[in-house]
């Protein structure tokens, strides 16, 4: 059995992968089961990597790519259940795909609600 510590104000800080609140907030999305959500959770994780790798495109839009075999690793899930979810997210709305073919992955763009709030760093003097 493996073996847990408490979490008190010592402990170091934890690496952890936020759950916007729209998901569970917005009327429009409260059908999209949970598995979807982490699915999405990660694929912003995975955007800000991206991000960070130079990833973009000329309209500023961040290019990612994972794979259904990434994903079946990380959420323990068969590939016919991860291409599901995948599918989920399409239909939502809150990603776009974009098969590339010749077995390579396809290109995934994050979209988000226009109405949601969204956290904007504001400038440093």
């Amino acid at each position: 059995m493996k073996e847990f510590c408490k979490f008190t104000t010592e402990s170091p800080a934890a690496s952890y992968m936020p759950l916007p609140r729209f998901l569970f907030q917005d009327e429009a999305l409260r059908d999209i089961t949970n598995d979807a959500k982490v699915l999405y959770a990660m694929l912003l994780d995975r955007a800000s990597i991206s991000k960070q790798n130079g990833y973009v495109e000329p309209d500023g839009t961040i290019r990612l790519y994972f794979t259904v075999e990434q994903t079946q690793e990380r959420l323990h899930r068969s590939r016919q259940c991860v291409t599901r979810i995948f599918r989920e997210l399409e239909y939502s709305g809150l990603i776009i795909r974009k098969k590339q073919g010749l077995s390579r992955p396809a290109l995934i763009t994050l979209n988000y609600p226009a109405d949601a709030k969204l956290i904007v760093k504001e400038a440093q003097p």
